[in-house]
C-alpha cells in the first residue's frame, strides 16, 4: 500500500511537470532573491504578520501565540551582556527586530542578499548589510559573540565555506546557533519517490539538496566547532506543519482549484504551496527532521 506521501506526489504530478522544479540547480543568489520576493507577502498573510518566516515550535498539540518566539528566545539565552550578534539571512528582519528591542545593550548585524528595510520605529542597535554570508569579509575576525541562522543555511551548496566564515568571525567561546532541515540518511538510501519529494522540497524552496544529519554534523566538525547541544524538534513542529498542510490541501485536493492555481500563479509561489502540502507527512514518515544545533568556538 502506498504511503500518504506517495499518494500526494502522484496527485501533484497530475498538474505539475516535476522535472521543471527539480532539474538543475535552483539556489543561485538570483533564484533565492526571486523566491523570497514572490513569497514575501504570502509569508505575512499565511504564516506571520510580523514577518517571522520560520516554523513554530510548540510544546503541546496546538499552536500557541508565543510558539513563534522559540528560536529567537533560545538565541537570547546565549547572548552575553553587550553582545555583538550576527544573523545569517535575516529575511524580513523579524528576529533581529524582536531581539534588538529586548536587548538594547547588544548590537545586531544582519547579512542578507536583500536586507529588509528598517522602519523608523526599529531599535537603533541594528545594522543590515547586503551580501552573501558565505563571504563575511565585511566583518573582522574574532569580533562576534554569537552567530545564528534560522532556516537559511539550507539554501547554500557550499556549507563548509559558510561554517568556516562563522568560525572565523566568532570570538573564542563564541556561540553558533542554527535551526534547519535534515534528512536522516544519505540521499541515495531513499526510495525513488522519496528522493523525488526531497528534490521537490529542496529545489522548490530555492535550496540545495537537503543534507543528512551526519553531513550537517560533519560541517560543524570541519569548522572546529564544539557541540553544546543538538535537539530534534520535528515533533514540536507538527502543529504548524499541520496548519500549513490544511491550507495547501484546500487547493491541491480539488482538481478544479488545482488547475486554476497552477495556471495563474508564478511557479515559485506554487512551489511553496507544494512544500506545505508535503511537509507534515515528510516528518510523520521520518523523511525530514528539524534540528536545533548549539555549538561554540573552541579556545586556542
Amino acid at each position: 500500500m502506498a504511503s500518504e506521501l506517495e499518494n500526494k506526489l502522484e496527485r501533484v504530478k497530475k498538474f505539475v511537470k516535476i522535472e521543471k522544479i527539480i532539474d538543475g540547480d535552483k539556489n543561485s543568489p538570483r533564484a533565492i532573491r526571486a523566491y523570497y520576493r514572490i513569497n514575501g507577502a504570502a509569508y505575512r498573510r499565511f504564516h506571520s504578520d510580523r514577518g517571522f518566516m520560520h516554523f513554530r515550535v510548540s510544546k503541546g498539540d496546538k499552536i500557541e501565540e508565543d510558539d513563534i518566539f522559540y528560536q529567537p528566545d533560545t538565541v537570547m539565552r546565549y547572548m552575553p551582556q553587550n553582545a555583538r550578534v550576527l544573523e545569517l539571512g535575516p529575511g524580513q528582519g523579524a528576529n533581529i527586530f524582536y531581539l534588538a528591542g529586548k536587548r538594547l545593550d547588544a548590537t545586531f548585524i544582519g547579512v542578507d542578499l536583500k536586507p529588509p528595510r528598517k522602519p523608523k520605529t526599529a531599535p537603533k542597535n541594528i545594522t543590515f548589510i547586503r551580501g552573501n554570508y558565505a563571504d563575511l569579509n565585511m566583518i573582522e575576525s574574532e569580533s562576534v559573540d554569537l552567530v545564528f541562522g534560522i532556516e537559511t543555511v539550507v539554501h547554500c551548496s557550499d556549507k563548509d565555506k559558510v561554517f568556516a566564515e562563522v568560525a572565523r568571525v566568532l570570538k573564542p567561546n563564541g556561540v553558533f546557533i542554527l535551526y534547519d532541515y535534515v534528512i536522516l540518511n544519505a540521499f541515495d538510501a531513499y526510495k525513488p519517490y522519496e528522493q523525488t519529494v526531497i528534490n521537490l522540497i529542496s529545489k522548490g524552496g530555492a535550496s540545495a539538496i537537503i543534507e543528512s544529519d551526519a553531513e550537517w554534523d560533519a560541517h560543524f566538525a570541519k569548522a572546529g566547532l564544539e557541540k553544546i547541544s543538538k535537539t530534534y524538534l520535528s515533533k514540536e513542529g507538527i502543529p504548524d506543519l499541520h496548519r500549513l498542510a490544511l491550507t495547501a490541501s484546500r487547493i491541491l485536493n480539488s482538481d478544479k482549484r488545482s488547475k486554476l492555481f497552477f495556471k495563474i500563479f508564478p511557479r515559485k509561489f506554487t512551489n511553496n504551496v507544494i512544500i506545505g502540502y508535503f511537509a507534515e507527512d515528510c516528518v510523520k514518515e521520518g523523511l525530514f527532521y528539524y534540528n536545533e544545533w548549539i555549538y561554540r568556538k573552541k579556545q586556542g
